[in-house]
């Protein structure tokens, strides 16, 4: 009979394993994400270093609420309001090589109640 036989079909452990460390857990690139400031990372596609570029841009919400309070106040100058508010922006992170989106955060702003 041959060696092979005997042998298990088990593949040995890692190192990580075979040394009693936990095993990395890979997060999010939400979670990695500051809020309104770039940020320096490794791109998950391109394998780059990079910094995030960012872009602030508006949510569907500030549109919808814009509608609603022009609607309410028949006209006036009020529906900009939401336009104005940084509570109704989100911003976009980006990889400036590969042009990958990276994440979207909403922003908050410190004297509007969340």
């Amino acid at each position: 009979m041959s060696s092979y036989a005997q042998v298990s079909s088990t593949p040995p452990p890692s190192y990580e394993e075979a040394m009693g460390w936990a095993p990395h857990r890979s997060l999010s690139t939400r979670t990695l994400l500051p809020r309104n400031t770039s940020s320096l990372m490794i791109c998950p596609l391109c394998h780059d270093e990079i910094e995030t570029t960012t872009k602030v841009r508006r949510r569907t919400i500030a549109y919808v609420a814009s509608g609603i309070v022009l609607f309410t106040t028949c006209g006036m100058g009020c529906w900009l309001i939401p336009c104005i508010l940084d509570g109704f922006n989100e911003i976009h992170h980006s990889c400036p090589v590969c042009k990958a989106n990276l994440g979207t955060v909403p922003q908050h702003d410190q004297s509007w109640p969340t």
